[in-house]
């Protein structure tokens, strides 16, 4: 079975504990217009072009010229050369894709390096979308006795199917309305919703992460009403994040081509402290990464 991974490396708790290997998992289908990582939500990857860098000649069809990718032309393009045959830093696929059992070779290889409760965590984009892979993944991971983390929009309807397999369960949660998450993610939330609720009922480790974005779930009634969501369930497995909004993945978007179109979209340090001020007060535990 084959995965399709647009980035992998080591670091250190922040996607889980201890020291981890991380696979980035490609394909996403929410398109949250503040995403680090771009170059993930096209499940069939994108073109990562540096501009200065480019040369007419990698392209037979003529798609480059004066330092410009004409991404109308590559959209038909039969055999994509530029990235198959002449490997160059001015152009790149976004991700390459592996075999299932490489990447257990590698895991096993690397599991000297697990230190202090460290492992094995998939994100992305959103690994979910590559279920049948990352659930063959997780199950022989398992068998190793290695410790998993999943991180996930949620939005997946048999996401339940892998809880026996992830050791830590962390979900993003965008947005308590439907409407609100639908209109800037391009998906609602009611599975999701479902989804965190079967998690804190039957999971035993859960990190809810909501990430704060000025003009979207920012006010005092937003933080309000997220934990009025969390008071409906059970929270004795869970911990909350709040991530506020940064442009890490700013320059990302432009070799992918792509408009960013986020402005005036920081929030200032009180608001991160309300929020965690409003969640303790609901005796919601809280936890930085």
């Amino acid at each position: 079975m084959k995965i399709n991974i647009f980035q992998k490396g080591f670091n250190y708790s922040q996607d889980g504990t201890g020291n981890r290997l991380i696979y980035h998992l490609q394909g996403c289908n929410m398109h949250c217009p503040w995403c680090a990582n771009p170059e993930g939500m096209l499940i069939k990857g994108t073109l990562m072009v540096n501009n200065e860098l480019l040369m007419d000649s990698i392209c037979p069809f003529g798609a480059i010229g004066n330092k410009q990718v004409d991404r109308s032309r590559c959209e038909l393009c039969p055999t994509r050369e530029c990235v198959v045959l002449h490997r160059n830093q001015g152009i790149r696929l976004s991700f390459e894709e592996t075999g299932t059992d490489l990447i257990i070779e590698e895991i096993q290889r690397s599991s000297v390096l697990f230190y202090d409760g460290g492992g094995v965590t998939f994100t992305g984009g959103e690994p979910t979308l590559q279920f049948n892979g990352l659930k063959t993944l997780l199950e022989e991971i398992k068998l190793l006795n290695i410790h998993t983390a999943v991180e996930t929009n949620g939005s997946h309807p048999k996401l339940a199917e892998l809880f026996p397999f992830i050791d830590l369960l962390i979900m993003d949660f965008k947005h308590y309305d439907n409407e609100m998450c639908a209109r800037l993610t391009g998906v609602g939330n009611l599975v999701i919703k479902e989804n965190i609720a079967r998690a804190l009922a039957v999971h035993k480790n859960v990190v809810i992460r909501i990430p704060v974005i000025k003009g979207f779930n920012d006010t005092e009634t937003d933080i309000r009403s997220f934990a009025a969501f969390f008071r409906q369930h059970p929270t004795g497995n869970a911990a909350f994040e709040f991530l506020p909004y940064h442009e890490y993945g700013r320059a990302k978007w432009l070799q992918c081509g792509m408009p960013y179109t986020m402005k005036d979209a920081f929030v200032g340090a009180e608001t991160i402290v309300l929020y965690e001020t409003i969640f303790k007060e609901n005796n919601l535990s809280i936890v930085h990464s």
